[in-house]
């Protein structure tokens, strides 16, 4: 689970935090990224499975785990499966998680095996099972909102995503674009050139069409944002017509609220 913060010194404070502890911290505050884990599904895998998971309750520091350090490193999407997995992990006292997180489209999970324990070969063979299922199922079910989704490489990275997550991920894609080709520009300086304005209205283009990609369970994740205005960018005539200063108070403003929503 990423750790939210808005200054240096608030992430320094969280980071010193256990992974249980910043999970209660995020379920009373109500604040996560879309690509988050909810805290909601990290307090009930720590409390259904708490000697698996036990290295939530670590106080990070270079020494320890991954996991001690960050949890579970994976989009909500995965979190049923997590669950079915831990279920069937858990069988085996002798073992628990390290790290868990995504790599290369695919759940991963590592162990630091309590040698004090006599081993079971059999739960061995049935654990070794348990994970390839999982990481098996991972590879075709969304990471972000646990649809049916295709592993596939995307920029630089390999993930696993939905048709509409895939397009909330290129919204989020266009906003960061639209601050970047607004970066030390004002207003008069906007108004001037029209070849950025020409750009912006290409981007709008993009999230527009995007917007009209989100089907109403989608929509229903992300209640805050305006779908029907985010879909009526998907006309080219209607992008024409936007007055340059309505066109920069979006760009401006609005693009950079809705980049941090999608994060």
């Amino acid at each position: 689970m990423k750790v939210a913060g808005s200054t240096y010194d608030e992430l320094v404070a969280l980071r010193s935090k256990t992974v249980f502890e910043r999970a209660k911290l995020a379920a009373a505050s109500g604040d996560r990224s879309r690509l988050d884990m909810t805290a909601a599904h990290v307090l009930s895998l720590l409390e259904r499975f708490p000697a698996l998971y036990r290295e939530a309750w670590v106080t990070p520091s270079n020494k320890a785990s991954r996991f001690a350090c960050d949890g579970f490193e994976i989009s909500d999407g995965w979190a049923g499966l997590v669950d079915r997995l831990s279920a069937r992990l858990s069988a085996d006292p002798s073992c628990h998680v390290w790290q868990l997180k995504e790599k290369f489209g695919r759940l991963a999970v590592y162990f630091d095996d309590d040698e004090s324990v006599p081993r079971d070969p059999r739960l061995d063979a049935e654990m070794e099972t348990a994970l390839d299922e999982a990481a098996d199922e991972s590879m075709r079910t969304c990471e972000v909102c646990g649809e049916p989704g295709t592993r596939d490489k995307r920029g630089y990275l390999v993930g696993v995503r939905c048709g509409p997550c895939e397009q909330l991920d290129e919204i989020s894609a266009t906003c960061k674009s639209i601050a970047e080709r607004l970066e030390g520009m004002d207003l008069a300086a906007f108004a001037a050139s029209e070849f950025v304005q020409d750009a912006i209205r290409m981007e709008l283009l993009c999230l527009g069409h995007a917007a009209a990609c989100q089907p109403p369970a989608s929509r229903a994740r992300l209640p805050g944002i305006g779908w029907e205005r985010l879909e009526q960018f998907k006309e080219a005539r209607a992008i024409k017509g936007i007055p340059v200063e309505e066109l920069w108070r979006f760009a401006s403003e609005e693009a950079l609220v809705l980049g941090r929503k999608l994060r």
